[in-house]
């Protein structure tokens, strides 16, 4: 009997470390592949030889981690390309009216007589369109910096919108256009202010170039969770298509030396970077920018 059991427990015993060998040689087997994968560009995911559960669980969720990492650094990249498109565009842009502008005041140095209204007035308009893409420059640079470092802050976005616009109420005079604000008051959001700011004053920037006779800007309650900002003007712009008056450097004019598309490109990177969503409605008389927001940032 004694003899019996000795056997059934060197046969158990045996069974045991084979598995437990299988196992340690299919971990092997798995480490291997994710050395590989760690040193190598590969879409390659982890791989076993054994059926056995926790095993093959082991491997699934190896492979949904790394499926998860590669889709986040796919996003980085191309966000990061689009980040570089968008620089190498704006010093382009910045180089060219620079040039003229510097070719006219060389002109007039050398012949004074040149110096005529018109000459001045090309002038004026070049530097007019470096200052106008240095500005995007500056929000260029701005999304860079606080893409991973947001001030969050409780704002009373009600009373900081009314702020900011009385803030270029002369300007928006000037232009002739009369603004219509409808502010729920004391509504809240944590976000950062210096980009909330950029956003507002991006899209009333829209409206002294676009707009035309009136505006209206509105400020609610989605649900307890959302809120909605909205910038509409009546306008002569035949732009009709998402895709492409947020396309960067779309202009509405053969003409114009400044786009359309940049300034909402621009918004719509500061949006993204503040967690929010940007949606445009357009049609033969008005355009409209839509902006939602979370109240407060969502939890982890």
């Amino acid at each position: 009997m004694t003899t019996l059991i000795i056997i059934v427990l060197c046969i158990f015993v045996f069974i045991l470390s084979s598995v437990l060998g299988l196992i340690l040689v299919d971990l092997q087997h798995i480490t291997t592949d994710l050395v590989y994968i760690n040193t190598h560009t590969t879409n390659a995911g982890v791989t076993s030889n054994l059926h056995f559960g926790l095993i093959q669980h082991l491997t699934v969720t190896m492979n949904q981690t790394l499926q998860k990492t590669r889709h986040l650094q796919q996003t980085e990249y191309q966000r990061e390309h689009h980040l570089e498109q968008m620089l190498l565009n704006l010093t382009h842009d910045i180089k060219t009216p620079l040039t003229v502008a510097t070719g006219y005041v060389q002109l007039i140095q050398r012949q004074p007589t040149t110096a005529t209204t018109t000459n001045l007035q090309r002038v004026l308009n070049n530097l007019a369109s470096v200052n106008y893409y240095l500005r995007y420059l500056m929000d260029f640079n701005l999304v860079r910096t606080k893409a991973n470092h947001l001030n969050l802050e409780s704002i009373n976005v009600s009373h900081f919108l009314e702020q900011e616009l009385f803030g270029l109420f002369d300007e928006l005079t000037a232009k002739h256009i009369t603004v219509t604000p409808q502010i729920a008051p004391n509504i809240t959001l944590t976000t950062d202010q210096l980009l909330l700011q950029r956003i507002i004053q991006n899209l009333v920037g829209n409206w002294l170039k676009y707009a035309k006779n009136s505006a209206i800007v509105s400020l609610r309650f989605l649900d307890e969770q959302h809120i909605c900002l909205e910038f509409q003007n009546e306008t002569t712009v035949t732009a009709t298509q998402k895709e492409v008056t947020t396309k960067q450097f779309y202009t509405t004019d053969d003409h114009s030396t400044q786009s359309l598309g940049l300034g909402l490109n621009i918004v719509q990177s500061l949006v993204t970077t503040l967690g929010g969503k940007l949606m445009l409605q357009t049609d033969s008389q008005s355009f409209t920018v839509r902006l939602t927001f979370r109240t407060t940032p969502p939890i982890d």
